[in-house]
């Protein structure tokens, strides 16, 4: 339940018990009602509730009152908490109890007054009663509530994160945060390869600048192996934390040699975006074939003004890098020679062999001449393309196709004047053979930095484990972001509501048709894209020839993995 529909609820609420207790003597003031619905009202409003507050809410005699809020707080619907460093004031926050009840009476009210108007599923105001079903009430995430013990005011909980979608929303929740941790935050955002350096400077400093850092899965070999990143195993452990929720996916790729190094955040696939309404209107089909996709930007490209058939990440660097390895995935090949398990790579396994490169290969010639075939038809900025101006342009109308990350969909989606809004299909990565694709899985995870006192790490991992819980990525999605890494969250019919493909995404975990593989997250992946990304970029710049690219990135990295001893 959103917390608009919740708010005016209990205001419905309230003035019908109002009717009975003030303007007739039919009941008496139900003191314990006035302050829960008091309670509430000030946490989903985001306002200080104090005890002296709470008691003058009950509109009983003071004395009456204080035992209500003692009682309250007893029966486990109120916490009580320190808020300045004197410890002489405290605040009150509604427990998880008191949200999930309230939320339970909320959907339940619902459901009588649309009995009672007779509203049913053929009526327009079905929408409005549909969580009222008692059924569903389980599956219906509630609000988040305040930490039972806060972090403490006397710190400021700095995060470093990416420039991505729901980092901006961390950032300008932060006010709210701060209120429902009991701390002070500060949310640091910066450019992707500024973020992974800083993150091995800040590991060689005695004591970190930042509590929590996001981290790129393909980062966390090369981050786990320099120790710049702690291991949080014993604490989730000690507090008996239970991560079944998670996808699979997105938590087994936030480990390395068997141990876990944080939890996700922020998981985003790679799919292939179509323009349907293009497609239609040219007769063509939506890709299901890496050679489909060719032929629908030829036939697609310049049939309207500034229409360019796709845009792609061709842009020096770790954008045309990444572009290379996830094409080289839809060939059926991964960059270093890992082990064929099933329909799949093992990457958890990774030693000796394994670490050749696989660069100069047939699938490594049929990418570069794929990729090559396509700056024809590619948008013309698609050379200095990076995440941000592939989706800028595909927003903007100016391609009919882009390979992009889920999260960024919601640039788009939520955008009601771009020509993309509502007209995109979402499809896995396109290979070679019909009808079996590829979908590499990416984004974020939250971990530990190295420098942390044992004080700070437990401090750590309380906000690591309360910025992932369900109800907060929930809240995420409620902002504008389209992720969930979490099947509790994916089920919620609210989030569902907000956009159809995070479904799509979490049925594809529950096929296993998500992989990471296509960036194995070994130590010297940073260094792999730095090669890519120079090697690759001359090539479809026309400045050196496809053999040439290859040969010399398959011997670079070669060279890289026998001075680091792999084989």
């Amino acid at each position: 339940m959103t917390r608009e529909e919740l708010l005016r609820i209990l205001t419905f609420a309230d003035k019908t018990r109002s009717i009975s207790q003030k303007m007739t003597a039919l009941s008496e003031v139900d003191a314990h009602w006035n302050i829960i619905s008091f309670a509430m009202r000030r946490h989903l409003e985001g306002k200080l509730l104090t005890i002296t507050s709470a008691a003058a809410a009950a509109e009983v005699p003071y004395g009456t009152a204080m035992r209500r809020v003692k009682e309250l707080i007893d029966g486990g619907y109120l916490i009580r908490r320190v808020r300045t460093k004197t410890g002489k004031s405290f605040s009150l926050h509604p427990t998880r109890k008191m949200i999930e009840d309230i939320e339970n009476y909320a959907m339940h009210l619902k459901g009588v007054v649309g009995d009672t108007f007779g509203f049913n599923p053929g009526d327009n105001a079905s929408d409005d009663f549909f969580f009222g079903g008692s059924y569903m009430g389980s599956r219906i995430l509630p609000y988040p509530n305040a930490m039972r013990t806060a972090i403490g005011q006397n710190q400021i909980m700095r995060i470093l994160c990416p420039s991505d979608p729901v980092f901006h929303t961390l950032q300008e929740l932060v006010p709210k945060l701060q209120e429902l941790c009991g701390t002070q935050i500060e949310i640091i955002i910066l450019p992707l390869d500024d973020l992974h350096q800083e993150i091995l400077k800040n590991a060689k400093r005695s004591k970190s600048q930042y509590d929590l850092v996001a981290i790129d899965l393909p980062w966390v070999g090369e981050l786990a192996d320099k120790k710049a990143i702690l291991p949080i195993d014993d604490l989730i452990e000690s507090a008996g934390y239970n991560p079944s929720d998670f996808h699979n996916t997105a938590y087994k790729g936030s480990s390395w040699s068997g141990a876990q190094f944080g939890l996700p955040i922020q998981p985003t696939v790679e799919l292939l975006f179509c323009r349907r309404d293009l497609f239609f209107k040219a007769g063509l089909p939506i890709p299901e074939t890496i050679y489909q996709v060719s032929s629908a930007a030829r036939m697609l490209h310049r049939t309207a003004l500034n229409l360019s058939g796709i845009v792609m990440n061709f842009g020096r660097g770790t954008p045309v890098a990444h572009t290379f390895i996830h094409t080289l995935a839809d060939f059926g090949r991964p960059i270093i020679n890992l082990d064929a398990l099933a329909d799949d790579f093992d990457i958890e396994s990774i030693e000796g062999h394994n670490f050749r490169p696989q660069i100069d290969t047939e699938e490594g010639r049929e990418t570069a001449n794929f990729l090559c075939e396509l700056r024809s038809f590619v948008h013309p900025e698609s050379m200095v393309c990076d995440w941000d101006r592939r989706i800028k342009i595909f927003t903007a109308g100016q391609a009919a196709m882009t390979y992009g990350w889920s999260v960024r969909a919601a640039k788009f989606e939520s955008e009601i004047s771009s020509p993309a809004h509502g007209n995109v299909t979402y499809v896995p990565h396109p290979s070679v053979k019909k009808g079996k694709s590829v979908t590499p899985i990416g984004g974020f995870f939250f971990a530990l930095p190295a420098g942390l006192t044992s004080e700070r790490q437990n401090k750590s991992w309380k906000m690591l484990e309360y910025l992932t819980r369900p109800e907060m990525m929930k809240w995420y999605v409620q902002n504008g972001n389209i992720t969930s890494p979490r099947f509790s969250t994916s089920a919620d019919p609210e989030v569902l509501s907000k956009n159809a493909l995070i479904g799509q995404i979490d049925l594809l975990e529950r096929q296993g048709g998500l992989q990471t593989w296509p960036r194995p997250p070994v130590p010297e992946f940073s260094d792999i894209l730095r090669i890519l990304g120079n090697h690759i970029h001359m090539m479809l710049q026309g400045e050196t020839s496809i053999s040439a690219a290859l040969t010399q990135s398959q011997n670079e990295i070669d060279r890289l993995m026998r001075t680091n001893g792999r084989y």
